[in-house]
């Protein structure tokens, strides 16, 4: 039952100890039913390795990991089959993986460079989203990992922005 603590490093998610524990447990369960392996820790070697996962309210769960290799990048997607997120995750249905086309592998570069994610930190707001969407999104590169999370990111947000050009890169769509 304590699998959340192999996703997350303690704190890492909320410097609160039951909050941190809430989202972990939360958003490894949907994780390991994606079976995605956690990212944390990074091994010194690691090539760099994106994750991120989608949690709508009411649209199933999805996940989009996203490896660059030399000018281009490899996506993998995965989504549950249950039809809220928020309430029931249900079972891996979907799985698929392709390399992009080198336009996307571009714009996908360019926005990775600009979101600079080793230094956001791990939630912005403090409001509580009843219904929506939350995004968590991990680095891992060379012994070094990275987690934050938003919950409904605005429009003109680079991490909305940069979440949302994974989800479509993907061909899902969990808003």
């Amino acid at each position: 039952m304590d699998g959340w603590r192999r996703y997350f490093p303690a704190g890492s998610l909320d410097p609160r100890p039951d909050l941190h524990r809430f989202s972990a447990e939360w958003f490894a369960d949907a994780l390991s039913r994606l079976d995605e392996l956690p990212l944390h820790p990074a091994e010194p070697d690691q090539p760099l390795v994106v994750r991120l996962l989608c949690l709508p309210t009411w649209a199933p769960a999805c996940s989009v990991r996203a490896e660059p290799s030399g000018l281009l990048w490899r996506l993998d997607a995965r989504e549950l089959d249950g039809e809220e997120a928020g309430f029931d995750l249900g079972r891996l249905a979907v799985r698929s993986d392709r390399v992009l086309a080198a336009d996307e592998a571009a714009r996908l570069s360019e926005m990775w460079a600009y979101l600079r994610l080793w230094s956001v930190g791990p939630d912005a707001r403090e409001d509580d989203v009843l219904d929506g969407t939350t995004y968590v999104l991990e680095a891992a590169e060379r012994g070094r990992y990275h987690v934050a999370h938003r919950a409904e990111p605005e429009w003109g947000d680079t991490f909305g922005e940069f979440a949302d050009l994974l989800v479509s890169l993907a061909g899902l769509a969990p808003r």
